[in-house]
C-alpha cells in the first residue's frame, strides 16, 4: 500500500503553525500584543493574591503610593516595569497610567 502525501504535509511544521496562527491582514501585531500583555498582567496579579480586576502594573503603583511594609520591593518592581515599557513601548510612567486606567474602569 502506498501513501500519497499532499503538499501541505511536506511543508515544515513551523510554517504550517504560522499559517494557522496568522493574523488577519487588517489587524496589527501591536493590538494583539497589548491584549495578551494585559491578560497576562491580570493573571500575574491574581497569582500573587491581588485583586482580580487590577493589572499587576496598577497594583505596583498602588503599593508604592500606599508605602508601608515591602514598599522598597514594590519600587524595584515598578522601576523594572516602567523601564521596560519606556524602552520597548515608548511609554513613560506605565504603572501610574495603569493605576489611573484601573480607577477609570471601575468608575
Amino acid at each position: 500500500m502506498t501513501y500519497q502525501t499532499t503538499e501541505d504535509r511536506r511543508r515544515p511544521f513551523r510554517t504550517r503553525l504560522q499559517d494557522v496562527f496568522a493574523l488577519p491582514p487588517d489587524v496589527l501585531d501591536d493590538e494583539i500584543t497589548e491584549v495578551m500583555l494585559f491578560r497576562m498582567s491580570l493573571v500575574l496579579n491574581r497569582a500573587t493574591f491581588g485583586p482580580a480586576d487590577m493589572t499587576f502594573s496598577a497594583r505596583t503603583a498602588l503599593a508604592c503610593d500606599r508605602g508601608g511594609k515591602g514598599c522598597a520591593i514594590w519600587r524595584i518592581v515598578r522601576g523594572g516595569i516602567d523601564l521596560y515599557c519606556q524602552i520597548m513601548r515608548a511609554e513613560v510612567c506605565h504603572c501610574a497610567t495603569a493605576l489611573r486606567n484601573y480607577h477609570r474602569r471601575r468608575g
